[in-house]
């Protein structure tokens, strides 16, 4: 008996009607392909497992002209752990890279008083695990227990944040307690855990449609994931074989690595697998890339895009009310930013983020569609090129009202060629990475001498990353001047073939 047509009105992100004609077969075999990968369970980079699921993803790219599997080094972590308050707790995390322990302690609920104690924490916000994690190693509390709404899953660190360079492994562990399990617990807990962590292989999975056009579009996801992860981030995979142009190569990539599996413990712990790609590959790789879309955490009916402010107009013809003009820095899209290619990343602000309960839902299917029919027409535009040169000129002219001479002078010399495609992907590379005291990283150009303004302490990214605490002027100063002079050196080799 044929299926029949559903006719389905829905109203996406730019607030047009759009009318889905469909017997549901797509949406069907996406959320298949979710829950088909999900039955895998939790990859962490460099299981035995993440082979596996690799091998299931090839066999969802039966259309490409070329697929490539790419091994890549990574560091995997393994362990079993039981913790013991009155009773046996069943439903608590050991976090990623918290060591083998045997402890059994004072619970405290203050900072002042965790020194050989285990500190606890209740958090609504899984990025303030850093910073807990951080102050509890320096006040040599035992271990520490964050108290959350339910199972939960993140990667601890070590001083500095945001430090692409090795960094020191975790002293103590990191523990997630969801809150419905507190009534277990009365003054003390015991903890013991093995933990194995090694180096292994992680594997990286390319999918290419060759096009008439020598220029390239990478569309990128990544695979492992926390729990079921079927919004983070098995639904962008899941939709990688839906994608398809008549102007342009596709590379439809899936990363590993994207949550966990940076070698040396860099605390700039996401997106290690793309970084690897673009270290692995051979010179050139850059030519003729276009552009990146980047699919990460997809909230379907709650789309959000952030994006270089410089992104072709085209996306805000179909994702206008959703776009952010800065950066995504906690995922992948932001490698392809600094190696001077522009990105915009597809996600959400999904409430299940690294949770137990992170599941596609079938009220989702509807947006699910709408999602690939807009980056199909992208996908097919030529506009997908144009650079938005007086967004970035802004951008700079905006830098330029701090700074001080003689950047300013360099920095002129750019604007008056700044719409010549080498310096704008050349400027790409300077955006940069500041995580202030209280909030979100986040991404700005030139982000090294933005981010000795904000208030102290902050995080500045790099290889090392710098840490900055003091608000001493002299010191400052200092700091600027070195700052300075890296950026101009920069900035010189970028324009000295139009001076």
């Amino acid at each position: 008996m044929p299926l029949v047509p559903n006719i389905t009105s829905y109203i996406p992100f730019d607030g047009k009607i759009f009318f889905i004609a469909s017997c549901n077969s797509i949406e069907i075999m996406i959320v298949e392909r979710v829950k088909e990968l999900s039955s895998f369970g939790e990859i962490f980079a460099g299981d035995k497992i993440e082979g596996k699921i690799v091998n299931k993803i090839r066999k969802f790219f039966n259309k490409c002209d070329e697929t490539k599997v790419i091994p890549i080094p990574v560091l995997n972590y393994s362990e079993s752990h039981e913790i013991f308050g009155k009773n046996k707790i069943e439903n608590s995390e050991y976090l990623p890279y918290s060591p083998s322990a045997d402890i059994e302690g004072k619970l405290t609920y203050s900072l002042d008083e965790c020194k050989d104690s285990i500190l606890g924490v209740k958090i609504e916000n899984l990025f303030d695990i850093p910073r807990y994690y951080i102050k509890a190693e320096e006040r040599d509390c035992e271990a520490i227990v964050f108290f959350t709404d339910k199972r939960r899953k993140f990667v601890i660190k070590s001083d500095p944040l945001l430090n692409i360079f090795p960094t020191s492994p975790p002293k103590i562990p990191g523990i997630i307690i969801p809150e419905s399990e507190k009534n277990k617990i009365e003054d003390k807990l015991s903890i013991k855990a093995s933990v194995t962590i090694k180096e292994s292989t992680g594997y990286i999975i390319e999918c290419i449609k060759n096009s008439k056009n020598d220029k390239k579009v990478y569309i990128t996801t990544h695979h492992d994931h926390w729990f079921k992860g079927e919004h983070d981030n098995l639904l962008s995979v899941s939709l990688l074989p839906e994608l398809k142009s008549e102007k342009y190569e596709l590379h439809l990539i899936s990363f590993t690595a994207e949550e966990a599996g940076a070698l040396g413990y860099q605390s700039f712990s996401w997106s290690y697998g793309s970084r690897k790609y673009f270290e692995l590959q051979k010179k050139g790789l850059n030519k003729d890339i276009i552009l990146n879309i980047n699919l990460d955490n997809i909230d379907p009916c709650n789309l959000k895009i952030k994006a270089v402010s410089s992104i072709s107009s085209v996306f805000e013809k179909y994702f206008n009310n959703s776009i952010v003009y800065e950066p995504e820095i906690y995922s992948d899209g932001y490698t392809f930013i600094k190696n001077g290619i522009p990105s915009v990343t597809l996600e959400g602000y999904y409430k299940e983020y690294h949770s137990i309960d992170d599941e596609i839902i079938p009220s989702e299917e509807v947006c699910i569609s709408s999602i690939i029919l807009s980056i199909n027409k992208i996908l097919n535009d030529e506009n997908i090129e144009q650079i938005r040169y007086d967004m970035l000129k802004s951008e700079l002219m905006q830098f330029m009202s701090i700074t001080q001479a003689p950047m300013r002078t360099y920095l002129l010399n750019i604007l008056d060629n700044l719409n010549n495609k080498e310096i704008y992907e050349n400027l790409l590379k300077l955006y940069g990475g500041i995580l202030p005291r209280d909030g979100l990283a986040i991404v700005k150009l030139f982000h090294k001498l933005v981010g000795i303004k904000y208030e102290k302490p902050v995080y500045i990214e790099g290889k090392p990353a710098l840490k900055i605490s003091s608000n001493d002027k002299l010191y400052l100063h200092s700091i600027a001047k070195e700052f300075e002079d890296e950026y101009m050196n920069r900035l010189y080799e970028i324009s000295k073939k139009f001076l």
